[in-house]
């Protein structure tokens, strides 16, 4: 790829996708001399770590999600464009649409994220709620409303509890189940039972944290009385349940999906290089081999940076990459030379329950060096500072308050926001 650039009055840096990483990657070229252009299928960006929370009524879907032109109103070069890639002209640089119409650029970020990865598990795609974009946490928030209304409609007729199967015990996993542990009580009433099974591959949770906080969580799971099953695989699903790799069977036709993710097929589809679960490959400054106008950035990228590990498929990591990579670009346009990027680990978190959570952050040294989370606790403490990080990294001071206040109403009175039954539930196919 040449360096020239179009015809247009200033160059086009085309992000494509609006999560962490591309949302990151706009504001880092707010003061660039290029026209960008952010492409997303939806016109909002997700905060995809309280996804749960909506899927179990507890927060709006209006909390958190924010529109991308609101969000931008005070950056007017960001042109915000919805629509879906599907290939990529390299010599002409455009962006091919599902639309059929093309989008040309003369720097292209690519952050199209990632998406549920099943890993092959029979009947699972077909038959399970995953939990890792907004409509699909309101798809699920309704399908539970409404099977919670149906008990509550026959409770007198000692109606069997329900029974909801979580599949994967990292932190979405184990979340998940916590929240909904206590959903049918809270927003129901306590005739209403609702039953909860998280079923893990391997031999304990959270599987990125210290045993210590592994067996603080399966302790407070338990507590709140979900059934937990560890060193367990599902073996396959369907519309009555799931089955068991032992063969154990669990009636439900509520199986939530938290076991996994892999990369956007983006990234084959364009005739990139990729690595383990589909990420394409970057050098160390983010940007694509053998094309010097392209970077990528977050789920959808796996480098390894000038010191360090490749950086996970975290929020975290994908704030990170996506601000490098836009101002990469922005080095580029103002003749700089690039710089690699660096990996700060911020650490990880996961709530278990109202006011309970645990927390391992790192420690730097004098050197400057970091222990691997060194310092960790749980309780209050750590539910604070969880609440704390996701109200900063919120879009948007609206979203904020309105959150915190939630939060607040929801944490004394033992009442979700987001419990309002409004169309009946569908299947995991979208309505028209």
């Amino acid at each position: 790829m040449s360096g020239r650039v179009s015809a247009i009055a200033r160059p086009r840096v085309v992000v494509l996708g609006a999560g962490f990483a591309g949302l990151n990657a706009a504001h880092a070229l707010r003061d660039a001399d290029a026209a960008v252009v952010l492409l997303d299928k939806n016109n909002y960006h997700t905060f995809q770590p309280l996804l749960y929370q909506v899927s179990t009524g507890y927060l709006a879907a209006e909390e958190v999600g924010a529109t991308l032109r609101t969000i931008f109103r005070r950056q007017p070069s960001v042109t915000v464009r919805m629509g879906a890639a599907v290939s990529v002209e390299w010599t002409d640089r455009k962006l091919c649409l599902q639309d059929g119409s093309a989008l040309e650029f003369d720097y292209l970020i690519l952050a199209a994220g990632a998406e549920t990865n099943y890993f092959g598990i029979a009947g699972m795609a077909e038959h399970s709620w995953p939990l890792y974009t907004l409509d699909d946490a309101v798809r699920l928030r309704m399908h539970l409303l409404n099977r919670l209304e149906e008990a509550a409609a026959t409770v007198d007729h000692a109606a069997e509890p329900i029974t909801a199967v979580v599949v994967g015990g990292g932190p979405t996993g184990v979340e998940t189940a916590g929240a909904l542990a206590s959903m049918g009580q809270e927003l129901v009433g306590p005739a209403t039972a609702l039953r909860v099974t998280l079923v893990e591959a391997i031999p304990r949770l959270l599987a990125a944290f210290s045993p210590r906080s592994s067996k603080r969580a399966l302790e407070d799971l338990r507590r709140r009385g979900v059934e937990v099953r560890l060193g367990e695989t599902v073996d396959s699903a369907d519309a009555g349940g799931v089955t068991l790799a032992d063969g154990h069977r669990i009636e439900t036709d509520t199986v939530i999906w938290a076991a996994g993710v892999q990369a956007n097929p983006l990234g084959g589809a364009f005739g990139l290089e990729l690595a383990k679960h589909g990420r394409i490959l970057v050098d160390p400054q983010l940007r694509v081999p053998g094309h010097p106008n392209v970077f990528a950035a977050g789920d959808i990228a796996v480098t390894t940076p000038a010191h360090g590990a490749p950086p996970p498929m975290l929020a975290s990591a994908a704030i990170q990459t996506g601000r490098h990579a836009g101002e990469q670009v922005a080095r580029l346009l103002a003749g700089k030379p690039l710089i690699p990027f660096r990996y700060r680990d911020k650490g990880i978190m996961a709530v278990l329950g109202r006011g309970d959570a645990v927390a391992e952050l790192p420690l730097r040294s004098s050197g400057g060096r970091t222990s691997r989370y060194p310092l960790r606790f749980g309780g209050l403490p750590a539910w604070l500072l969880w609440l704390g990080v996701h109200i900063v990294y919120l879009i948007g001071f609206r979203n904020r308050l309105k959150v915190l206040l939630d939060w607040g109403w929801s944490y004394f009175t033992s009442r979700g926001a987001g419990a309002i039954l409004v169309h009946p539930p569908d299947t995991r196919q979208r309505t028209s």
